[in-house]
């Protein structure tokens, strides 16, 4: 029983740090919709932002479903934050530039 409550704690603290992830993921895309004209530093910072974060994101999310396949098999599934949404805008607004 303590593995099991040790197995279902170490999974909570992977899907709370996959949705910080996909907080910051939101309030990048938030910025870049709410602000029409940025300035190049800012846009930059941004995609430096997101890049950073999406090679966690992915890595993460790897390693979520890799323990889920191996400990829970028959319990869940994990939902994905769609990025293509947000590299548009990105690729969109260094295009303004």
């Amino acid at each position: 029983m303590a593995s099991e409550n040790k197995i279902q704690e170490y999974l909570n603290a992977l899907e709370s740090d996959k949705l910080t992830i996909e907080t910051h993921f939101v309030n990048i895309e938030r910025i870049l919709k709410d602000n029409e004209k940025l300035e190049q530093e800012q846009v930059v910072a941004l995609l430096s932002n997101f890049n950073t974060l999406n090679i966690q994101y992915e890595q993460l999310c790897n390693d979520l479903i890799t323990f889920i396949k191996i400990f829970k098999a028959d319990e869940k599934e994990i939902r994905l934050y769609k990025t293509e949404e947000l590299v548009e805008l990105l690729e969109a607004k260094v295009n303004q530039l």
